[in-house]
């Protein structure tokens, strides 16, 4: 499935700037939330709700143009499907500027790209998430899931958002004051 194929419709997921920027906030509150997870050493709550924040950038960046119903003629709502919503995240625009790859740099911005396309924030948001059973031993999120990754996936959600929503609407711009502090004092870490 090609997740930039969309049909638009009167049924659009976001239909005034009222409602974008309703989006806007909860994404926001989102990656406040998992800063504030960072912050309290809750490094694999962290990844989850950075990639939800992600996965909700993705929705609200293409919401007001579509419903998300796929124009292959299959009944998916790409919306619904977090593999897609992680690779229309992850847009090209996202590594062109230099902060987040001065950030982390750039082999980790392309690491985080390549999980984004690749089902690697698949796998990571579902270990992030469950204990499992590997190699006859308990393996619990923490286990997975350590402080430099939780530091690279929050900068790379505060970046995603950024890139795709930031000077959509007024409001927005007004906002991403809260999400550049954010992303100044972790990129000092």
């Amino acid at each position: 499935m090609d997740p930039y194929k969309f049909i638009n419709t009167d049924n659009n997921l976001i239909q005034s700037v009222d409602e974008i920027n309703k989006a806007i906030e909860h994404i926001v509150q989102q990656l406040s939330d998992a800063y504030i997870l960072y912050e309290n050493n809750s490094f694999s709550s962290s990844v989850f709700m950075s990639i939800t924040a992600c996965e909700e950038v993705a929705k609200a960046h293409l919401g007001s143009f579509s419903d998300g119903t796929t124009a292959n003629g299959k009944p998916k709502n790409m919306f619904r499907d977090h593999k897609t919503k992680h690779i229309l995240c992850a847009m090209p625009t996202v590594p062109m500027g230099s902060r987040l790859e001065k950030a982390i740099g750039k082999k980790e911005l392309t690491k985080m790209m390549n999980m984004a396309h690749n089902s690697g924030f698949v796998q990571l948001r579902e270990s992030a998430l469950y204990f499992q059973r590997e190699h006859n031993t308990l393996v619990v999120p923490s286990d997975k899931i350590d402080k430099k990754t939780a530091r690279s996936i929050l900068l790379f959600a505060l970046e995603v958002f950024d890139d795709a929503l930031v000077g959509i609407t007024t409001y927005s711009m007004e906002i991403d004051k809260r999400t550049d502090s954010m992303f100044n004092k972790l990129s000092k870490l």
